[in-house]
């Protein structure tokens, strides 16, 4: 499961929180209030208590963006890629795994343009290579 699989998940439920289509509400201590302030809150609070080294600053522009580009999965998923390469900066971590989806299918489309290339000049590709385009 990718970062787009899992970006395209987490947009759309902020998507129905932000819609009012979560009808029951979130907050037992108020329970007429509206549920995406407490999601928004909720969700900074518990960034804020796992990764004590954000300022509020950042915690509130990434909560902010998780319900305002919920519609558009590219950019909600490079704000959430944007989030995670600043988590693993901090700690260290090797952050090229974020981009594998990206490296796979740049590497599948040259392979396949390289194929095509090579299908085009006679003589380059084996026959037992070549699939069974010729028509009799």
């Amino acid at each position: 499961a990718g970062l787009t699989m899992h970006a395209t998940i987490l947009a759309y439920m902020f998507s129905l929180a932000k819609e009012g289509r979560v009808t029951v509400p979130l907050n037992p201590a108020m329970p007429a209030s509206n549920n995406v302030p407490f999601v928004q809150e909720y969700i900074a609070n518990l960034l804020k208590s796992a990764f004590p080294h954000l300022q509020d600053a950042q915690v509130k522009l990434f909560v902010t963006g998780l319900f305002s580009l919920n519609h558009d999965i590219p950019a909600f998923k490079e704000h959430l890629r944007d989030f995670l390469v600043q988590i693993k900066e901090f700690a260290g971590e090797d952050t090229s795994d974020l981009y594998l989806e990206e490296r796979e299918s740049s590497l599948r489309q040259a392979n396949e343009e390289k194929r095509k290339v090579q299908m085009s000049v006679p003589g380059i590709l084996n026959p037992h290579e070549i699939g069974d385009d010729m028509c009799d």
